[in-house]
């Protein structure tokens, strides 16, 4: 497939696009601005580099990590399981698509590539209840360095959970800020703590926020960090460190907007020593032709300690 216009073109047939799809409100401050995001989760210290406003928007495929997380946690999967994707899959009356055909795949390979068709095979033992428990755990539906949750479901009902797994529920819309916290939250130890993030542009926290505590077990620990690494070494995120000076680990999401595309990427970093995560939304273009390429002269514009 040659040229962005006819891989947007595949990529708007993924999402079923054939014209403009409603979208939920959004931040005014935040719309068509590229937002950068980084913490030291050691200190819990946030830099808002490209300013204070914070995109609410829907997450995408980085939702493959809380749904990976939830499979291995509650029992219904393991690494090694693996499914066969072929480029197309059906879910009842709805088909789910790749870019490109996987093959057969295990869960690692799964986020690392950010497979729909492996998760949507995978989660159809996994209820949206399930699902949400864990987003839940890692702080999705909790305020972060001072800013409120972003949209999330008050009642979950018993049904199939893909729409939230691969980021496209309406009612579900983390803040940039906590997708942050999310990679920080993958990156410590399993039982390892965070501290309470916070920034120095003088933003009140909220009393109800608290240091947060790793929800994985050492299981799904390794697997969403190998997959992370994964994506930053030869998937979805691979140009954003192509000579692995920093040695990332990171996940890519993207989603419709309108008749275009809006995408996030978020990682850690190094990933045998983790001590700093970070965050880019970007307004318009896929992850690949947008999110990461921007991130990447974000982190190799300064020194990192």
């Amino acid at each position: 497939m040659s040229g962005n216009i006819d891989r947007r073109g595949f990529i708007r047939s993924l999402f079923g696009i054939t014209g403009a799809l409603p979208v939920a409100q959004q931040m005014a401050e935040a719309k068509g601005q590229t937002s950068f995001f980084w913490c030291n989760f050691r200190t819990g210290h946030v830099g808002f580099p490209t300013g204070l406003s914070v995109p609410t928007e829907r997450p995408g495929s980085l939702m493959k990590l809380v749904a990976a997380a939830a499979l291995i946690d509650e029992g219904l999967a393991n690494g090694s399981e693996i499914f066969e994707c072929t480029g197309t899959y059906n879910v009842g009356k709805e088909a789910v698509h790749c870019q490109n055909a996987h093959g057969k795949i295990d869960i690692v390979q799964a986020i690392g590539r950010s497979c729909n068709i492996y998760f949507a095979q995978a989660t159809k033992r996994l209820t949206t209840r399930a699902f949400l428990a864990k987003a839940a755990q890692f702080g999705l539906d909790k305020a972060c360095a001072g800013r409120l949750s972003g949209p999330f479901p008050l009642k979950p009902v018993e049904s199939s959970s893909l729409h939230y797994v691969l980021g496209l529920a309406p009612d579900f819309k983390p803040n940039a800020l906590q997708l942050l916290r999310l990679a920080a939250l993958v990156a410590i130890a399993p039982g390892g703590k965070l501290p309470v993030l916070y920034s120095a542009e003088n933003i009140e926290l909220p009393d109800k926020e608290k240091p947060m505590t790793s929800p994985l077990t050492s299981e799904s620990h390794r697997v969403l960090s190998a997959g992370m690494r994964l994506s930053a070494t030869e998937g979805t995120a691979r140009k954003l460190d192509s000579e692995d000076q920093l040695k990332i680990a990171a996940k890519t999401g993207t989603t419709p907007h309108g008749n275009k595309f809006q995408s996030y990427v978020i990682g850690y970093f190094p990933f045998d020593k983790p001590g700093h995560a970070f965050a880019l939304y970007a307004p318009s273009g896929t992850s690949q032709d947008s999110a990461v390429p921007k991130a990447k002269e974000f982190l190799f514009s300064t020194t990192w300690p």
